[in-house]
């Protein structure tokens, strides 16, 4: 099955793309117990008006003894529920209150006992504006009943999906969450033999960085993910930013800003702005939705780096302190690297513009 995008804020009654983003297999046939394992994606954009008072996703079907539902209580914490027949599961984590809008990713993954002889589901919230997530666990899982499956691939029949979700998206595997890959296949990186599309680099080739010369690469990542809700991509237009060709880019994507504005108004030669913070509809802009899958990579360097993909100077993959904490770095794409082989990154490759301040230089520059 792979994921699959099930419903957005844009477009309440679009029927479900049955199309996998990961893998080409056909869905699973469902065991009567339901989803033994998987991941539910919700995306939620949470402005002034948002209440706690209602559900974020709920599906309630008292004749099968079946009740499941996802919310944000008025704390700040998000809370999951499952009653299938005699069996309960509940599961909550809390997340810092921070001022309004927020945009939030909901993950909740499960493995119930099994094929895999475990037990154990993960609820993740990743505040994307903050760049914060936060977890919690539980070894009681159960699986998504057959009739809350049966709910979501069918045409939004779930019985409630509020305003504020953006996105939902269902998953037979247990999906990554935290960072994700944010240059699209195709984009041209500088390296010591030229440029190379980034899908075919690999662990020892050297790229050029701004810095530090020619760098050995410690890792490519990738992952397929909808070209909807927050993951839909930006494309940076050339000849902007010194761009050779036209690329796409995930929103979180940083891009480095070296310019009179940037020292006018910051007092620094260079820093970093976050793609999404400049989008303008002239030189960055959304490309169109689609339920279909887009292929998104980055490059791991021993520190952070500054890269020139197709003449634009963007930042390497920042991964911080992950190593230090095994059970976060097991919930990401890291997971299937040795702890060893795993560098720690101090501090950026430069100072990261405030949205406010990213968005005054991208007015200068234009100007």
């Amino acid at each position: 099955m792979g994921m699959i995008w099930l419903s957005s804020a844009a477009d309440r009654t679009s029927r479900p793309a049955h199309t996998p983003l990961i893998d080409n297999r056909v869905p699973p046939v469902l065991s009567p117990r339901g989803l033994t394992s998987g991941s539910l994606i919700l995306e939620v954009s949470m402005g002034p008006t948002f209440s706690a008072r209602q559900p974020l996703l709920r599906y309630r079907h008292p004749r099968a003894g079946c009740h499941f539902a996802v919310w944000m209580d008025e704390y700040g914490a998000a809370r999951v529920e499952l009653r299938s027949g005699a069996a309960r599961f509940r599961l909550s984590v809390g997340a810092e209150q921070a001022a309004l809008p927020q945009q939030l990713r909901l993950t909740f993954s499960w493995q119930a006992p099994g094929g895999q002889g475990v037990n154990t589901a993960l609820l993740s919230v990743e505040n994307l504006g903050r760049g914060t997530l936060h977890q919690a666990e539980s070894d009681t899982a159960l699986p998504l009943p057959v009739p809350v499956v049966d709910a979501l691939l069918a045409e939004n029949t779930i019985h409630h999906i509020a305003p504020v979700v953006s996105l939902v998206a269902l998953s037979d595997q247990i999906e990554p969450v935290g960072f994700i890959p944010s240059i699209a296949a195709g984009a041209p990186v500088e390296t010591v033999n030229g440029p190379v599309p980034i899908e075919q680099l690999k662990p020892g080739d050297r790229v050029l960085t701004v810095d530090h010369g020619p760098q050995p690469l410690r890792w490519v990542c990738a992952r397929t993910v909808p070209m909807m809700g927050l993951f839909r991509p930006l494309r940076l237009r050339a000849p902007y930013f010194g761009l050779s060709r036209d690329i796409l880019v995930a929103p979180e994507q940083r891009i480095l800003f070296e310019n009179d504005a940037v020292e006018y108004l910051c007092g620094q030669d260079s820093m970093l702005a976050e793609v999404r913070d400049i989008e303008n509809n002239i030189s960055v802009l959304q490309e169109p939705a689609t339920a279909a899958g887009i292929r998104l990579y980055q490059l791991l360097f021993d520190q952070h780096e500054i890269i020139t993909v197709a003449g634009c100077r963007l930042e390497s993959l920042f991964i911080g302190d992950i190593a230090d904490h095994p059970g976060l770095r097991h919930s990401t794409l890291l997971s299937v690297l040795p702890q060893e082989n795993i560098p720690r990154h101090t501090h950026l490759a430069r100072p990261l513009l405030r949205s406010y301040e990213a968005r005054a230089v991208q007015m200068e520059m234009l100007h």
